[in-house]
């Protein structure tokens, strides 16, 4: 009956209406109920070829003000241009307060209480009462507010949780470099009555693969000493903004991360892990993160001690590696360098010069073992003209620069730093050991077998590992197998050689041995 009253209404609205009016009042609310019913979307049956528009008219003109009339147009405008926002949020001020009739009860009060709430944000997205309407809906009934707002406001989603987000984000340090905290915090002072674990609460029950929510939830329970459940936040944001998300804001999550792991405790690697990735992507927003996130009582020392410890454990685990190739030319390990490679940077970005000499040296080593041979070279030649000869380090650093140059086809300059490391008045041994291999290797290249044979045995007195090490990582793989060989043949030669010089030896003894009696009796 109320399709066709309302195809009828279609036609000829004078007639129908004046018709309705004829009808008993008890099929006259039950008519309007169904009407009601349609727009509120609670009827059972459908409305099929009928627009809801058609509907609202036709009920708001059996029922001036009825309110799922009103409710219908109102939220049609707002879905619409989104114009008059500021006329519908007082209207709906005014239904729910009764003052044009009986207040409405139940789920008319909620949607309407919504619909107000999408006014506000629709108005004026800066004003922190819509959102605090839409928590203050969700604490009357969660499960209602999440369906309506779902069904009714789909397309404004983005937008409520944009809203949220901008209110509540500036609160916490650890989505935000400092900078850029100030600025935020300057637009929107008034959002600290937003009850942050509420608000996660309703956002995550509306899109919980939303990014932004994400990282709300990941600020809250980190404000709330909650830091394992914050890193498992921030993982899951990272991951869903894994190709969107900006270097500079996926660098400040990475050192938000590596607060909360450093916070929750035991977990040095990845603290260690997120430091050095985020510097890696954008080390100027990392290092104010850092300086934000890690100022308190000391913390920043701490995680500086941490970063070195780790970088140690990291060369160590790539120096067993590689004396576990079980080929001599295979490069397998070198990715274990990666990390330490990134640590190095970040202390370097930590420190005001830039990196002190010890750790731009290290540096400058482990990107020699990676491969990085330019870079690496670019970091000792700059290491060697700063610092005088005298100085301890200098074995090492020249000895960086002569591999650096090996790698970069100067064998000349090469030899020069390697005879300067194994010269010196006060060798350093370790650096004198890979002296001696790297002169060792330019000696062979020149067809010099028996010298190169000399300077080997020379490094594998001194410090065998090392000399293990070496020959393994900083002699270039395709000489390696050729090395191998020569050692092999010279050491042959002089085992030869020594056999020749014993029986040579124990000749001559022999007649010696025999004159002797002779000689006693004269």
């Amino acid at each position: 009956a109320a399709v066709l009253y309302t195809r009828a209404f279609g036609n000829n609205a004078g007639s129908t209406v004046g018709h309705m009016r004829g009808l008993n009042a008890g099929h006259l609310e039950e008519v309007i109920s169904t009407l009601e019913a349609w727009l509120d979307g609670v009827s059972r049956h459908s409305i099929e070829g009928l627009s809801k528009g058609l509907v609202a008219v036709f009920l708001s003109t059996l029922c001036p003000n009825n309110v799922s009339a009103s409710l219908y147009k109102m939220e049609s405008v707002l879905q619409g241009t989104g114009h008059a926002s500021d006329e519908i949020f007082a209207r709906c001020s005014a239904l729910l307060e009764g003052k044009q009739m009986p207040q409405p009860e139940g789920r008319t009060r909620l949607i309407l209480e919504l619909t107000r709430a999408l006014a506000c944000l629709l108005s004026d997205a800066q004003n922190p009462k819509g959102p605090q309407l839409y928590l203050q809906a969700f604490r009357v009934n969660k499960s209602e507010t999440v369906r309506l707002v779902k069904e009714r406001q789909t397309q404004h989603v983005e937008l409520l949780i944009k809203a949220f987000y901008q209110q509540m984000s500036p609160r916490y340090s650890i989505l935000h470099t400092k900078g850029q905290m100030e600025k935020a915090l300057s637009l929107t002072q008034a959002t600290k009555d937003i009850n942050g674990p509420k608000a996660v609460e309703f956002l995550l029950a509306i899109s919980p693969d939303d990014i932004q929510v994400r990282e709300l939830q990941a600020a809250v329970l980190f404000s709330s000493g909650k830091f394992t459940e914050s890193a498992e936040a921030l993982s899951l944001v990272l991951k869903l903004g894994e190709h969107v998300m900006a270097s500079e804001k996926r660098a400040c999550l990475l050192v938000g991360r590596a607060a909360a792991h450093f916070s929750a405790g035991g977990r040095a690697r990845e603290v260690c892990k997120d430091l050095g990735d985020g510097f890696a992507l954008h080390p100027a927003t990392a290092r104010q993160q850092f300086q934000s996130l890690f100022s308190d009582n000391g913390i920043g020392l701490a995680a500086r001690i941490q970063l070195r410890q780790q970088v140690e454990k990291g060369v160590s685990e790539f120096r067993e590696a590689v004396l576990m190739r079980p080929d001599l030319r295979s490069s397998k390990g070198v990715e274990l360098l990666d990390p330490v490679i990134a640590q190095l940077r970040a202390l370097c970005h930590l420190e005001s010069d830039g990196g002190g000499r010890e750790l731009r040296m290290r540096l400058a080593d482990c990107l020699l073992l990676r491969g990085e041979h330019r870079e690496a070279l670019s970091i000792s030649s700059q290491l060697a003209a700063a610092a005088p000869a005298q100085q301890s380090y200098q074995n090492t650093v020249q000895v960086l620069r002569g591999y650096s140059r090996l790698f970069t086809e100067d064998h000349k300059g090469a030899l020069e730093d390697f005879q300067a490391v194994i010269e010196h008045n006060t060798p350093h041994p370790p650096s004198c050991v890979r002296a001696l291999c790297g002169r060792g290797i330019l000696r062979m290249m020149a067809g010099s077998h028996y010298l190169t044979a000399l300077d080997y045995i020379t490094a594998s007195r001194l410090q065998l590992q090392d000399t293990a090490v070496t020959v393994r990582c900083l002699v270039p793989w395709n000489y390696r197998g050729l090395l191998c060989t020569v050692l092999l043949e010279q050491g042959r030669v002089m085992l030869e050689g020594t056999e020749e010089q014993r029986i040579g030896t124990n000749l001559r003894a022999q007649p010696e041995h025999e004159e002797s009696p002779t000689n006693n009796k004269q």
